[in-house]
């Protein structure tokens, strides 16, 4: 009886273990592809380019390191797997078409996003403009930039 009594509490204890939910981390999206509703083809560092000033574009979607971005909710920062810069409004530019692309990590407003997945939208924190497939375009390596934030398939994507 006594066995039973003590693999009743070691039953219990191990479903505790299993049941108890892990805390909320504060990354989020890690090797995410980003793919435009307009296009349908993903965000990414053309030809996996590892220098600074590279534009973003759109591409097919194959899923390589190029394609891949990491997240964070806690810095805004959002960082391209393969080449491990920051995607940023270049010159901290405030004007619509201004290029979007990677450079080395600084943490300044210019490579700051917020994230709305319920509308799909990419915000950048500086500029207060959406990130977006420039001019609605459908065909691959077409520019990345941002834009004065109209809600359109070409400035929602999905992650």
């Amino acid at each position: 009886m006594r066995i039973k009594g003590l693999l009743a509490a070691l039953a219990a204890a191990v479903v505790a273990i299993v049941v108890v939910p892990a805390p909320a981390s504060a990354e989020v999206g890690y090797f995410e592809l980003f793919q435009n509703r307009h296009s349908y083809k993903c965000l990414e560092i053309p030809y996996g380019a590892t220098g600074n000033f590279v534009q973003a574009g759109q591409y097919y979607c194959h899923g390589a390191p190029m394609q891949q971005w990491h997240y964070s909710t806690s810095t805004g920062l959002i960082q391209n797997v393969n080449s491990e810069k920051c995607l940023e409004v270049f010159n901290y530019s405030t004007a619509n078409f201004a290029p979007v692309g990677q450079y080395d990590c600084h943490g300044g407003a210019n490579q700051k996003w917020w994230f709305n997945r319920t509308t799909g939208i990419i915000q950048n924190q500086h500029s207060y403009k959406c990130l977006e497939v420039q001019w609605s375009a459908t065909h691959d390596f077409a520019p990345v930039g941002q834009y004065d934030c109209h809600y359109g398939n070409n400035q929602r994507w999905w992650w």
